[in-house]
């Protein structure tokens, strides 16, 4: 899948970690906003996540853990469509289904519940809330 990050705070922290482990400035901003112990499954996660063409061959293999890619309860029709993942067991990484180059973000009410269509991400927030409604 194609990542692309939003300029909040939080997920540049997140992204810039993710694309370069090895730069010791990244890591420690990291590990002072999520903590050490996430910065090796947040690592791996990303590995994955780009490994695979889309969120439906992602969830094939990981969708039986706690791993899958969700759709968050809550969202109203009219909102942009948006998915989320557990970074390790605790903290949720939410992003939205991209639809074209141009930044379009798909919504709820055009959902058909096909991630195989869901191939370019754009991440929006790493959180640890529970946002479940």
């Amino acid at each position: 899948m194609v990542i692309e990050y939003s300029n909040s705070k939080e997920v540049k922290c997140y992204r810039d970690f993710v694309l370069n482990p090895s730069d010791r400035g990244a890591s420690r901003a990291f590990s002072k906003t999520f903590g050490a112990q996430l910065m090796e499954p947040a690592k791996k996660l990303h590995d994955r996540l780009v490994q695979y063409k889309s969120a439906g061959a992602y969830n094939a293999k990981f969708g039986s853990t706690d791993n899958r890619i969700e759709i968050r309860q809550g969202c109203a029709n009219k909102d942009p469509l948006i998915f989320k993942v557990r970074i390790g067991r605790g903290p949720r990484k939410f992003f939205n289904h991209q639809i074209d180059d141009l930044g379009t973000l798909f919504l709820k009410k055009d959902w058909k519940g096909d991630f195989n269509s869901v191939t370019t991400i754009y991440v929006i927030d790493i959180t640890n809330h529970n946002y479940n409604i």
